[in-house]
């Protein structure tokens, strides 16, 4: 007796009807066996974290959680606290690197001690012995990814890092972490980075020595018989056949696999399916319209919220009106067809079509559309916008929808109605 969100659905945990696909489940298979960095990447809700979920144990890795205030310190500490290594004590310091400033934490670590090859590197070292056993003292940076990996390898570590919403991490953070990477590669400290974009080589931007030296795998496209083998796996845990819907279910859905799961679940509770069926029931199209209703229904509330704060941009000063580029953008996006929203939205293009519309249309330059662009994540990160709904990709100058329930909500919804009830920015004159 299988529950009917245990087989369809977005969850944290592994769904029932997981399919592996050979360009995305072998490649990610062949990079555990190799010693390389793997870069997961797409958009929101396809499938990256059910793809680490599916091939590794919680024995395999340790996980860390980014989010927009992490540094690579916390990442850091966070990594040696989840191995249970005990810091004695510890204290900030700064050091310069490049000259910049870079705030460490230096810490007394208490770690196993097995004699033979140890990890001393330089740092001073005492061994002392508790109730039969032995640890080692040691001075460590925890903000240095060297002594990191020392300490790592000191304690025979042989896991996976994950690094769980990347794109959350500043820029400056990533860029870190990018250099640290080719660091931890010396010492077979390996990494699993996920994260939320479209676009290939995007840490390699950051750290061009990572070319060649990182399996990437992105879990896009998602095919039409790839969603159809996800329905004929459902179809003996609940007795429930969607044959004469599921081309309609895809066409709704625009690759997405979490909206297609969200769909095929709501469809089921439509036609009373809450748990395995005794007999088999066909989903039909009214079972459908009505999922897409419902969830229609919880995108366009969060979505209306995210745009509603995507557009909101307050004067730095009394005597300044901003160009609120980001609210004429939703405008121009909202004119676009389907098909060239999911293409992406080409700069220059994009910037043309704002001066037209513009009530300072001189003003809007393309240094102005660069800071636009530049800080696009970063804006949507500081307002709440989780997961940001658009992304720049650099490689093709186009922003692109990286929240695939956008897609969604963008077709079905009464576009117009929804940039009416957006608020007009202050100070802005229609």
């Amino acid at each position: 007796m299988r529950q009917t969100n245990q087989v369809y659905g977005v969850s944290n945990d592994l769904i029932d009807t997981y399919i592996e696909r050979p360009l995305v489940d072998e490649t990610f298979t062949k990079g555990l066996q190799k010693n390389k960095h793997i870069i997961v990447y797409g958009a929101s809700k396809q499938g990256k974290t059910s793809l680490t979920n599916k091939h590794l144990s919680e024995k395999d890795y340790v996980k860390v959680n980014c989010s927009p205030t992490s540094s690579t310190l916390d990442i850091y500490n966070s990594i040696a606290r989840q191995l249970d290594i005990e810091i004695l004590e510890s204290h900030e310091i700064t050091t310069t690197v490049g000259g910049e400033a870079k705030v460490g934490l230096k810490a007394k670590i208490r770690i196993p001690f097995f004699g033979g090859a140890d990890a001393e590197t330089g740092a001073t070292a005492s061994t002392k012995n508790e109730n039969g056993k032995s640890f080692r003292v040691i001075d460590f940076n925890l903000a240095l990814a060297q002594d990191l990996s020392e300490l790592l390898r000191s304690i025979d570590f042989n896991k996976r890092i994950i690094l769980e919403n990347f794109h959350y991490l500043s820029e400056d953070v990533q860029k870190q972490l990018a250099i640290d990477l080719r660091i931890f590669e010396d010492y077979n400290i390996l990494f699993i980075v996920l994260g939320i974009w479209r676009e290939k080589n995007r840490l390699a931007q950051f750290n061009g020595d990572l070319l060649d030296r990182v399996i990437e795998v992105p879990v896009e496209p998602w095919e039409r018989e790839d969603l159809k083998k996800i329905v004929a796996e459902g179809l003996p845990l609940l007795n429930t056949t969607f044959e004469k819907v599921v081309d309609f279910i895809i066409d709704s859905c625009f690759d997405s696999v979490g909206v297609f799961q969200e769909i095929c679940k709501e469809s089921c509770y439509a036609a009373g399916i809450n748990e395995t069926s005794p007999n088999i029931v066909e989903i039909t199209k009214d079972n459908v319209d009505a999922a897409i209703g419902r969830k229609l229904e919880d995108y366009s509330s969060r979505h209306t919220r995210c745009l509603e704060s995507f557009i909101e941009q307050k004067a730095r000063s009394s005597q300044e009106v901003p160009l609120y580029i980001p609210y004429y953008f939703i405008k121009v996006l909202f004119e676009e067809t389907i098909e060239d929203i999911i293409k992406g939205l080409k700069r220059k293009p994009l910037q043309m079509k704002i001066k037209a519309i513009h009530h300072r249309p001189d003003d809007v330059r393309p240094s102005d559309m660069g800071y636009f662009l530049k800080n696009l994540v970063a804006s949507q990160i500081s307002k709440g916008i989780s997961p940001p709904i658009f992304d720049y990709d650099n490689s093709t100058s186009s922003i692109k929808i990286i929240d695939s329930t956008f897609y969604f909500f963008i077709k079905n919804c009464d576009r117009e109605e929804v940039v009416e009830n957006l608020a007009i920015p202050e100070g802005l004159e229609e």
